[in-house]
């Protein structure tokens, strides 16, 4: 038989006699689906085409209307100017007058109905343009709704069909090799409804073994116990002994399956989706004003949780997006991100990447599987993972990690990889276990390819795979990609560490795959969940997500929502029309304003487009014309500031040697110190720069001719002195040259004379050179004290001649003021009149009368004239007053 896409059904075996018949109805049932689904489609289709065509016709009708109104504005505008023409032509001017205030009045009547007509014509074309936008918008509201409802449905129609036909060709499957295993011995009728119902448990040995399977097939014991001392009677292994081990005996268990990457079907392609999505975010953080997230939250979380309605809702509902995704969080199990979950504020950046967080840490949860197994405190076990497309069944003399297709831990702690031991953790011996069991975890990591031991609770390093210490890079990457693309089968084997101890219970491993629960906290999905990932019961969610009536709301009704929200809208439309301004009808007539008004703004707009792009292209141009002389300005400055550089280089080092040597130079001629040259060189620099300020002034200029005269002058004496100079300069270039050659003469008789002297005498007359070289430092102390001593005795002449100079310079001072106090008594009488003479006076005889601080603060300008004198009106004087 086969379905309606062509797949076929396997033939079921004689034992199952109903389940052909249930797959065939379910194909008739897929086959009439599929007949109603194409039936939509062409209504829709058929909708879509009647809905173009109306908008055409639509379109064709108004475009008609307004050419009829375009020639009936014509006609009238022709017909007025006619009009107007026949009335200029009228030569009476009185009635040409009174014809045109009639004509003006009657324009003036009309342009008034027609403004009140025009604006409530604004008013209705207001309200018909609203009433057609909230149509709009809940016929797209009911098109976000309905349509990807639609196709959503098409598509889970197809993933149940397809996903109802692999579990029934799995059911009949299983049921056909459970037949098979129990007719080859390999399986056992206990296990039978564990394969049937989807629980993980372990597997009983089918050949004779040292260990053996509880019946609720969740623990492992040996078979045989020593009691003295002896290790138990060897079986045949399918593997060698490994240079670990070579004498140790092991007893293999493996359960019925394990972690496997392919049965998440598309988490992992989602859970690197959310990851591309977090970094994508976190890049533009910095540019949330300009970015909305609220798309892009919406549908990562339908991505993750399947439900058909977000995004819909998201787009019908623009206004309440952001509390419809926090509300769909808070129902997903999610903490609220930005406030609760009727909060309407934007989610900004950091909110999505919040949201974005939790949903990737759940991801990582259903990527990560983990299953403990517990052991008394003496038994020494290996347990691991085995790849299942390697393992040999009847194979229970071997260990996990023996090869390079299983990884092992031990109870001392070491990891085995290839039959080879590496360390990995510290197992610390704990007295609180001496009696009972010690409970161990593996986490298994299907994502990032890593296998990790728990142990009392605390998950370690990984072990095996990606980040694995103890293997190289190219290891790790071997067995990370043996996790990836293999199915893990827990293995568990088991040996006695000391099995003559008398308090050693009997050496045993008790597994939980999840069926109970964990005893540590570990962020991890039970193993036993790994058959349950592909289920279509837990596919798609189809609980609406715009429901909010309902358990932890306030119970608001949706319509007053949305009435209050179409409210809100009309108000922002009401404000956002555009008023026209208060118009003079009378001088703009409707028509030509009209035409007028339409010609402005059309030329407005082409003038701003034209503009926008016309600087548009010049900006460019000359960036492009900036780019590229900067570049070679760049370019030439690089060169000439190398060039410059070196130059520079060569001047300062040139520069340095000389003044180098000039320093050197002075220092030897002047013998002075070189702060001492520096305030030289300072006092120069002033006396250069007052002179240079002085030569620009007006008194430069009478100190010029004073200077040409002077050097007038000076060319005189020259002219007089310059042979007399040559003479006087011949002449004691003479006696020079006597008194050179008097010295040679000297000098040779001394040495003469020495030579004759006797050696006592040349032995005392080098005693005294000696003794005055000896004592140069002494008489140069002495030099030095007379010195200071005549420079303290300048400095207090200097300081006397001072303050006699002042004590002059004050004398002076007064008897100058003295003298001008009495010249100007003497001519008050010319400088002030008569009453005024009578005011000072009497202000000056008041001022001697008054108190002492008067006198001393006497006011400023005050003249008092002098006492014995007075003057008369005409200024003669009468006598003493």
């Amino acid at each position: 038989m086969e379905l309606a896409d062509g797949k076929r059904i396997p033939k079921p075996p004689p034992g199952a006699g109903g389940t052909p018949r249930k797959v065939g109805g379910h194909a008739l049932a897929t086959t009439r689906e599929y007949a109603n689904i194409k039936e939509i489609c062409t209504h829709l289709q058929n909708l879509a085409t009647q809905f173009q065509r109306e908008a055409r016709l639509r379109g064709s009708l108004d475009l008609e209307d307004l050419r009829r109104l375009t020639e009936n504005s014509k006609q009238e505008d022709e017909m007025a100017l006619i009009s107007m023409e026949a009335i200029v032509s009228i030569v009476n001017f009185s009635a040409r007058k009174q014809i045109l205030r009639e004509r003006l009045m009657k324009r003036m009547t009309d342009e008034k109905e027609l403004a009140s007509a025009l604006q409530a014509h604004r008013d209705q074309f207001a309200q018909f343009i609203w009433k057609r936008r909230v149509a709009a918008r809940k016929e797209m509201k009911s098109l976000f709704q309905t349509g990807p409802g639609m196709i959503a449905r098409f598509g889970d129609l197809i993933a149940d069909s397809t996903l109802e036909s692999l579990q029934s060709f799995e059911r009949v499957n299983w049921a056909r090799l459970c037949k098979d295993k129990i007719a080859a011995g390999v399986c056992i009728e206990e296990d039978v409804p564990g394969y049937f119902l989807r629980k993980l448990f372990l597997v009983a040995p089918i050949v004779h073994a040292d260990v053996a399977v509880h019946p609720n097939r969740l623990e492992v014991h040996l078979t045989v116990l020593p009691d003295d001392g002896s290790a138990p009677t060897p079986t045949p292994a399918s593997t060698t002994a490994t240079p670990s081990s070579p004498q140790s005996e092991w007893g293999c268990i493996y359960a019925t399956a394990g972690p496997w990457r392919a049965r998440l079907m598309s988490r992992p392609t989602i859970r690197e989706l959310v990851k591309q999505t977090h970094d994508q975010v976190a890049g533009l953080r910095s540019q949330s004003d300009t970015y909305s997230f609220v798309h892009l939250l919406s549908r990562l979380v339908d991505a993750v949780h399947p439900s058909h309605q977000l995004p819909a809702a998201v787009l019908a509902n623009p206004g309440t997006a952001s509390s419809i995704i926090r509300r769909r969080m808070v129902a997903l199990g999610y903490k609220s991100v930005g406030g609760g979950p009727d909060e309407t504020t934007p989610l900004e950046a950091d909110h999505v990447l919040a949201a974005i967080t939790q949903i990737s840490n759940r991801l990582q949860r259903e990527h990560r599987f983990y299953f403990e197994f517990s052991a008394p405190d003496r038994t020494s076990w290996r347990v691991g993972l085995s790849a299942a497309k390697l393992i040999n069944a009847s194979a229970h003399a071997r260990y996990p990690g023996d090869d390079a297709e299983s990884f092992g831990f031990t109870s001392s702690g070491q990891i085995y990889y290839k039959g080879v031991a590496h360390p990995h953790v510290t197992i610390e011996e704990d007295s609180m276990y001496f009696m009972g069991f010690r409970t161990w975890g593996i986490v298994v990591d299907v994502y990032e390819g890593r296998i990790s031991l728990v142990v009392d609770g605390v998950q370690q390093a990984p072990g095996f795979g990606a980040g694995a210490a103890a293997f190289d890079k190219a290891t790790q990457k071997r067995q990370r990609n043996v996790i990836l693309s293999s199915e893990l089968i827990p293995t568990f084997a088991l040996q006695v560490t000391e099995p003559g101890a008398a308090y050693a219970e009997s050496p045993q491993i008790r597994v939980n795959f999840g069926n109970n629960p964990f005893l540590r906290e570990i962020d991890a999905t039970a193993c036993g969940d790994i058959l349950k990932a592909g289920r279509s019961d837990q596919a798609v969610d189809n609980t609406s997500i715009i429901d909010r009536a309902g358990e932890g709301t306030d119970g608001t009704d949706q319509e007053d929502e949305d009435r209050l929200r179409t409210s809100l809208d009309k108000a922002s439309f009401r404000v956002n029309l555009a008023v026209e301004g208060q118009r003079s009808f009378s001088q703009f007539p409707p028509s030509i304003y009209r035409r007028s008004l339409a010609c402005t703004r059309i030329q407005r707009a082409w003038r701003r487009m034209r503009g926008r792009k016309m600087r548009q292209k010049i900006r460019e141009e000359q960036y492009l014309a900036a780019t590229l002389i900067q570049l070679v300005a760049r370019k030439k400055l690089k060169r000439l500031r190398a060039l410059k550089n070196e130059a520079a280089a060569i001047i300062q080092r040139n520069w340095r040697r000389k003044k180098f040597i000039w320093l050197a130079l002075m220092r030897c001629i002047y013998q002075q110190p070189i702060p001492e040259l520096h305030r030289a060189a300072t006092v120069i620099q002033q006396k250069w720069r007052n002179w240079h300020m002085f030569k620009n002034s007006p008194i430069a200029a009478r100190y010029n001719a004073k200077i040409e005269d002077l050097a007038k002058a000076v060319n005189t004496i020259i002219s007089w002195w310059r042979p007399l100079h040559q003479k006087l300069s011949e002449v004691k270039r003479l006696r020079e040259k006597y008194q050179a050659a008097r010295n040679i003469q000297r000098v040779w008789r001394g040495y003469s004379l020495r030579q004759l002297l006797r050696p006592d005498l040349r032995r005392r007359l080098r005693d005294l050179g000696e003794s005055v070289a000896r004592h140069r430092e002494d008489l140069l102390r002495i030099h030095g004290a007379y010195i200071i001593q005549s420079g303290w005795r300048s400095y207090l002449h200097k300081r006397v001649r001072a303050e006699k100079v002042r004590t002059r310079h004050r004398a002076a001072a007064r008897i100058q003021a003295l003298w001008k106090g009495y010249w100007v008594r003497s001519h008050i009488h010319l400088r002030f009149s008569y009453g005024e003479a009578i005011f000072l006076t009497a202000v000056c005889k008041s001022l001697r009368t008054s108190h002492f601080i008067l006198k001393m603060y006497r006011p400023c300008g005050i003249v008092c004239p002098r006492r014995e004198v007075a003057y008369t009106r005409d200024g003669q004087k009468i006598g003493k007053g």
